[in-house]
C-alpha cells in the first residue's frame, strides 16, 4: 500500500557529514522542486541541464575545468508525482576542502538566479531537450517506459504526445 501522507516540506537547511571508505569527499546538495508535470518542474529540469549536461555545462566549465576543484560534478531532477528533489553533486579533487567546492557550486547557482542564460545557451538547451526526448522515445522499450510513467505518475499516457511542448514553452525568464 502506497503512503498517502506527503512528507512535510523542510523549512530549514539540514547539513550532515557522512564518512565512508572513499578517498575523496563528495559534496551533495538537495533542493525541493515542484512535482513532475507542473509547469515549474520543466523550468527547474532545464536549469539542471544548463548546470550539468555535457562538457560545456556551467558546473563542468567552472568547478571542474577552470577552478579544478572537483573531478566531476552535476545536477539532476529527481522527478516525482509529488514535489521532488534536485540533487547537485561534486567529487572534490585531492586536497581540496569540500567547502571550496560547495562555494563554487553555489556561485554558479547564484549566477543563474540573477542573470538570464544567454540566447546561445538557451538554443543549445532546447536542442538537447529535443534530442534527448526523441532518443529516449525511439525504441519500443523507451516508448513503453514513457507511456507507463505518464499513466502511473500523471494519470494520462497521452501526455507523451505533448511532453516536448511543455519543455519548449519554458522561457529564459522561467529558468531565471
Amino acid at each position: 500500500v502506497r503512503p498517502s501522507t506527503p512528507e512535510p516540506m523542510k523549512t530549514a537547511e539540514v547539513r550532515d557529514t557522512i564518512w565512508g571508505k572513499d578517498q575523496l569527499p563528495l559534496v551533495l546538495q538537495a533542493y525541493h522542486i515542484p512535482a513532475q508535470g507542473s509547469s515549474e518542474f520543466y523550468a527547474v529540469d532545464m536549469l539542471n541541464q544548463v548546470l550539468s549536461q555535457g562538457e560545456s555545462s556551467r558546473l563542468n566549465k567552472s568547478v571542474v575545468d577552470e577552478k579544478e576543484l572537483a573531478i566531476f560534478c552535476g545536477a539532476f531532477s529527481f522527478a516525482l508525482e509529488d514535489p521532488g528533489l534536485t540533487l547537485g553533486f561534486a567529487m572534490a579533487n585531492m586536497s581540496v576542502d569540500p567547502s571550496e567546492v560547495e562555494a563554487a557550486m553555489n556561485e554558479e547557482i547564484t549566477k543563474l538566479q540573477n542573470e538570464l542564460i544567454t540566447e546561445r545557451e538557451f538554443q543549445k538547451l532546447r536542442n538537447q531537450i529535443e534530442n534527448d526526448f526523441i532518443s529516449s522515445n525511439s525504441t519500443v522499450a523507451g516508448i513503453a517506459e514513457s507511456l507507463a510513467n505518464y499513466h502511473m505518475y500523471l494519470g494520462d499516457a497521452n501526455l507523451l504526445n505533448t511532453e516536448i511542448q511543455r519543455y519548449l514553452s519554458v522561457t529564459r525568464e522561467d529558468i531565471l
